[in-house]
């Protein structure tokens, strides 16, 4: 664990900053001026993503498993007294649960590390730091996908539609402090790692057609859902809570 940003100042708590997604949106942050926890398993690409920053001493970087308990008291302790502005949950992916097949044992294993690895790194993290976000003004986002909205990714997809329900839940519960919730739902979003961790190879193969499928024809990239994120963690946004909200060209629509 490294540590260097002011202990006055509010920080953003980026759950699986270290890659894609989550490490545009820490960079993205600190590019604001925020203070900033990055927080994921591998600290070799933590580290490369502080170096990123456009001020490094304003990223602290906490190595941690957060579909554990052990791994959120890491984050938790790291924290320390410090309120949370706010917290993106962006952890998860495909992994190796895809397609279980038949035999019983592989499908509760499928789905048990499906749950784990979409679900609990969203849930366990954002309830160990709920009693530090600031009343009125926090703010909590949500990754999970259009394949909660619509499945097709087998286990994955019902882990992500378990997000989109959890954040419903937590956007009443965290709403009596004037906290929003909300949760985004990514489409295909390239120059990710998402292809590589599910052993789906080069996702090239794959741009052209799922380009095809939006209404805009092009499929997304990390600072697509960058830009929501900023929106939803301002000040602007803090009439929109217990939502999802689709980011994906259109998409959903022509499904």
């Amino acid at each position: 664990m490294t540590s260097s940003p002011s202990q006055m100042t509010p920080l953003v708590v980026v759950i699986g900053g270290g890659t894609g997604m989550g490490r545009d949106i820490a960079l993205d942050q600190v590019s604001l001026g925020r203070d900033v926890l990055i927080a994921g398993r591998r600290e070799g690409l933590l580290t490369e993503t502080q170096r990123s920053a456009a001020d490094p001493e304003k990223i602290l970087t906490v190595v941690a498993d957060a579909s554990t308990v052990e791994g959120v008291s890491r984050i938790v302790d790291a924290v320390g007294d410090r309120r949370v502005a706010g917290v993106v949950a962006a952890a998860g992916g495909q992994g190796g649960f895809r397609r279980p097949g038949t035999d019983l044992p592989a499908i509760e294993s499928a789905w048990a590390d499906a749950l784990r690895v979409n679900l609990f790194t969203v849930v366990l993290p954002v309830e160990g730091l709920l009693p530090q976000v600031l009343d009125t003004e926090g703010r909590i986002v949500l990754i999970g996908s259009t394949a909660g909205l619509d499945g097709g990714g087998g286990p994955c997809s019902t882990a992500k539609a378990a997000v989109a329900g959890y954040g419903r839940d937590l956007a009443i519960r965290a709403g009596r402090r004037g906290i929003t919730v909300n949760t985004l739902a990514p489409g295909f979003v390239a120059d990710t790692d998402f292809f590589d961790a599910a052993g789906l190879g080069d996702s090239s193969t794959m741009i052209d057609a799922a380009a095809a499928r939006t209404l805009v024809g092009r499929v997304g990239q990390p600072e697509d859902i960058t830009a929501s994120v900023r929106w939803l963690l301002s000040s602007e946004a803090g009439w929109v809570t217990g939502q999802t909200i689709a980011v994906d060209g259109g998409t959903v629509m022509l499904r």
